[in-house]
């Protein structure tokens, strides 16, 4: 479904999918859709630098509010 998250555990890939649906409701968009899509990515990127739900949600918001 997301190739993204294909190389990531499974408990990242939880926190990656939990962050960003999260996200997706807070800026009232699909998962599925291109900002959605957007934000996975950047979450997958991200995931990296900001292990935490919270420290990844924070980061989402810092990239894509600016968008």
């Amino acid at each position: 479904m997301f190739p993204a998250l294909t190389s990531l555990s499974d408990h990242d890939i939880e926190v990656v999918v939990d962050t960003v649906t999260e996200w997706c409701s807070q800026h009232h968009c699909d998962i599925d859709s291109n900002r959605g899509q957007l934000a996975l990515t950047t979450a997958v990127d991200a995931l990296q630098s900001s292990p935490g739900r919270d420290a990844l949600l924070h980061h989402l918001s810092e990239k894509l509010d600016e968008q």
